[in-house]
């Protein structure tokens, strides 16, 4: 990991664009603070007029918020290698499930949505904490979502990262603000606070140290490792790994000692060094740090890139750089000329909304004080003088004039309906979500609509909950399929189960090891809207009774189908009923030889024992009927039979064995008596030619 100046130096390069979060944060004031949409040149031009915020967009956009957290757009994890299987997807799926229910999943993608709708960027944040964190074990940890708040001004990616989903930064920042004397109550050292452009919380203040808050910043880089990976597979069927340790793909860990035992083994036995591949590995540091030193100690996390995830409202590259904005920057102009218009409405009006009439000076002067109360005291009638000229004669009697209050222009008029229009026209069209009950065809048709003024925010969710999920699979696999453990899944219907992991079994390839319940391979996802578990339950229930009228009730599979339907009921007191029927329909289904398989471990105990007792009892049937015990006692006297020819067999061979033996030691017989005369020969010839 990089030295604290380092890192201030990369933090300082990754924030010195603000122009894009300095809007995204204007937007989500404008949104929720009152007098914000008069910021700035508005409130300038209008500074002596009404300032009314008539908010137009609020409920349109809440809609939307709405409508995209209330769909299923839930993970998919599938295979997709060889090593991978089905099985090992589906209870990665259920393990993924329950870290994100249980965790802040739900809250966290909530208000991701809400501030890419609304600003154009949120995010979401994966950790891994220790199961007890008073007695922490590397071995015993699981992983969560948490929240993350004001994204656009909290959250920093390096320059290099250009991947819309940051899955290539190198390295990360998520600036968070907490209290000063707990934190250094905490680690036992003066703190100050971490280095931010003031310009995105509006105030010189966070720059300073405060004896309340200050700012720290977790921060993540990604490392990368030279790993060797020895295959000792001609000789054991392991593979080790060293560079990160020596261990193999089990997570057995060996000793230098061991893998120069086995290297020497390997090359006595099969003649030749260890095959060896080398390959790069990613992996993740985190450390938290404040302006001046890390707080923490570098600490190695389970992830292969930095586990912050963004979320963008809607988001394009112009000409290389980045431009993301949310339904506030795009509404702008229509919103604050509905404002101007409604503060001209308020000036007209505040002025009097009654005609007035209007008088010579000389015509109320003596009547000026019963005018006055006129409205008080409730006088039927006032008085005034006419108007004389210089004669006395009366030229004029009553008011000169009248004064009429401010009437609204046709242009204004005219302005304020263009502008209801077009505030109409600038919103959603069609639907992105879907009522409760409805079809997969019409699920598909939403998945697959172009119709949306919103599907853009829409499908950057999707983007970025498959990011999460992305790189939630290598985590896990990391803690959860390293070590046998016992792990808690969320099955679809909400029920959780017990699994244990790597358990001993047998793979595709008939090998035998801790390959049960192991999420070995590599897995892709898949993100689409999908009904509701209650809906989908409701829909195959109904389907059921319907396939129902056609066998009966009284037959074999429709008594099974009567099972199915009743174990798709909803409701509080029929949990022991619904799970009896599922085992019924289970038992029907092995007696009468149709492929049935169990959706968790309840149901496989359930067929193992139903299978047991099946098999007992066709031996006990066999052994009470009479033709039985007859083909089973002429089935004893053939293997008799055979087993006296595989004797004879054995004893014919073993002569015919004992003949060439013999043959072959009289063979050897007569050359080993040849050799010797030679030899004999060869010593007498030599003792003659001396002489």
């Amino acid at each position: 990991m990089l030295d604290h100046e380092n890192m201030c130096i990369e933090f300082r390069h990754a924030s010195s664009d603000t122009d894009m979060r300095d809007a995204c944060h204007k937007d989500k004031k404008r949104f929720f603070e009152k007098g914000a949409w008069w910021s700035g040149s508005h409130g300038k031009q209008f500074k002596n007029k009404p300032k009314p915020e008539f908010n137009k967009l609020w409920r349109s956009i809440n809609r939307t918020i709405g409508s995209i957290n209330d769909m299923e757009l839930n993970a998919v994890i599938v295979s997709n290698s060889d090593d991978a299987t089905d099985e090992a997807a589906d209870l990665l799926q259920k393990r993924w499930r329950n870290d994100f229910q249980t965790s802040d999943g739900v809250e966290a993608s909530e208000i991701a949505t809400m501030e890419a709708a609304v600003g154009g960027f949120g995010c979401t944040k994966l950790v891994s904490k220790y199961e007890d964190e008073e007695n922490p074990d590397p071995e015993k940890q699981y992983l969560c979502t948490e929240i993350v708040f004001d994204a656009c001004q909290s959250v920093f990616f390096d320059a290099g990262s250009i991947r819309k989903d940051k899955s290539d930064a190198k390295r990360g920042w998520h600036l968070i603000r907490t209290n000063r004397r707990l934190i250094e109550d905490e680690y036992g050292v003066d703190v100050v606070s971490f280095m931010n452009p003031t310009s995105y919380w509006g105030s010189e203040k966070v720059n300073n140290d405060t004896q309340r808050d200050i700012y720290l910043a977790h921060y993540y880089e990604v490392m990368e490792k030279n790993l060797t990976v020895y295959d000792f597979s001609a000789l054991l069927p392991v593979k080790i790994t060293t560079g990160d340790g020596i261990k193999d793909e089990f997570g057995e860990k060996y000793t230098r000692e061991d893998l120069k035992e086995l290297k020497e083994q390997y090359l006595e036995v099969i003649g030749e060094d260890v095959p060896s591949i080398k390959r790069k590995v990613k992996y993740t540091e985190y450390a938290l740090a404040d302006g001046e030193k890390y707080l923490t100690k570098p600490q190695k996390m389970p992830f292969k890139r930095v586990p912050l995830f963004p979320r963008y409202g809607y988001y394009a590259v112009i000409e290389g750089q980045e431009f993301y904005c949310g339904e506030v920057r795009k509404q702008t102009d229509q919103e604050m000329f509905h404002n101007y218009f409604a503060s001209a409405m308020m000036e007209i009006m505040a002025a009097p909304q009654v005609s007035k009439p209007e008088y010579a000076p000389e015509q109320i002067a003596r009547h000026a004080s019963q005018r006055a109360r006129a409205d008080i005291d409730g006088t039927p009638f006032v008085m005034s003088d006419p108007i004389r000229n210089k004669q006395g004669d009366i030229t004029h009697v009553g008011p000169i004039g009248m004064h009429q209050p401010p009437q609204m222009g046709s242009g204004l008029a005219a302005a304020g309906q263009f502008l209801e229009q077009n505030l109409q026209q600038s919103g959603g069209m069609g639907q992105a979500s879907l009522p409760s009950n409805a079809s997969g065809e019409a699920i598909q048709n939403v998945n697959e609509r172009q119709d949306d003024a919103f599907l853009p925010i829409v499908k950057n969710v999707l983007h970025s909950i498959r990011a999460q999920c992305e790189a939630w699979i290598p985590a896990a696999q990391s803690l959860y399929f390293t070590n046998q453990r016992r792990l808690r899944v969320l099955e679809s219907d909400g029920t959780y189960t017990q699994v244990t992991t790597m358990e001993m079994a047998q793979d595709a390839n008939g090998n035998y090891g801790p390959y049960g319940n192991n999420a070995r391979g590599r897995f892709s996802v898949q993100v689409e809207q999908g009904q509701a578990y209650k809906d989908s339950r409701d829909a195959e229930r109904q389907s059921a009774m319907e396939m129902l009228q056609y066998v009966g009730s009284d037959t074999e599979f429709g008594q099974m189908i009567a099972m199915h339907a009743m174990s798709l009921t909803t409701g509080e007191g029929g949990d022991n009923i619904r799970q009896i029927a599922r085992f019924k329909q289970l038992e029907l289904a092995m007696a009468s030889g149709y492929p049935v398989e169990p959706e968790n471990e309840k149901e496989q105990q359930f067929m193992q024992m139903t299978m047991q007792k099946m098999q007992q009892q066709a031996q006990m049937q066999q052994q009470n009927d009479p033709m039985a015990v007859a083909a089973q006692a002429e089935m004893i006297k053939a293997q008799a039979q055979m087993q006296d020819k595989q004797v004879d067999m054995f004893n014919a061979e073993t002569n015919r064995m004992k003949v060439m033996v013999d043959a072959e030691k009289a063979g050897a017989d007569i050359q080993f008596k040849e050799a010797d005369l030679k030899l004999k020969g060869l010593a007498q010839m030599g003792s003659m030619m001396r002489q």
